[in-house]
């Protein structure tokens, strides 16, 4: 299970990502999200309600969504309240693994790049919801071991920081 905390504004919400489904604040969502394009154009069909999103990732943790007219910001990051192994990492590791099976949506970091903690290191999509992995620490990127498009089962190790 991967445990995230997602600020919009003022409002905070805690996503539970597991191999059943979604919850949000505590709550089970019954919802799909479709992707319709790879400029990050998404179909959410909950329910009889259908909406039409476009996400863009803007950088460390940060995505924009945009629907219907509104725009909005969220900051996405690990649940302080868990261990590193929900956001792909196992504890004091530096080998950042998959935490469930998916594929693997961006590798916004090459070979010899310093990283900061907490620094996207790659975007894996599973069931329909995208996760972002973070750096558990700064170092520097030693190994990537994936690319965009890719199949990953879980545990499989997509980055190593030195």
């Amino acid at each position: 299970m991967a445990v995230y905390r997602i600020f919009i504004g003022e409002n905070e919400y805690q996503i539970e990502i597991t191999e059943t489904g979604v919850r949000i604040n505590g709550e089970q969502i019954e919802a799909d999200l479709l992707q319709l394009n790879e400029a990050g154009l998404y179909l959410l069909n909950h329910g009889e309600d259908k909406l039409e999103l476009h996400l863009a990732f803007e950088g460390r943790n940060t995505f924009v969504v945009r629907a219907d007219g509104q725009q909005i910001e969220a900051q996405i990051e690990p649940d302080i309240g868990q261990t590193r192994r929900t956001t792909g990492v196992l504890k004091d590791s530096k080998e950042i693994s998959a935490p469930m099976p998916g594929v693997v949506v961006d590798v916004p970091v090459q070979i010899g790049d310093e990283v900061k903690e907490g620094a996207v290191v790659c975007i894996l999509e599973s069931m329909k919801m995208q996760m972002v992995i973070q750096a558990p620490s700064a170092g520097q990127v030693a190994e990537v071991r994936v690319r965009p498009d890719q199949n990953v089962d879980k545990g499989e190790l997509l980055v190593r920081i030195d």
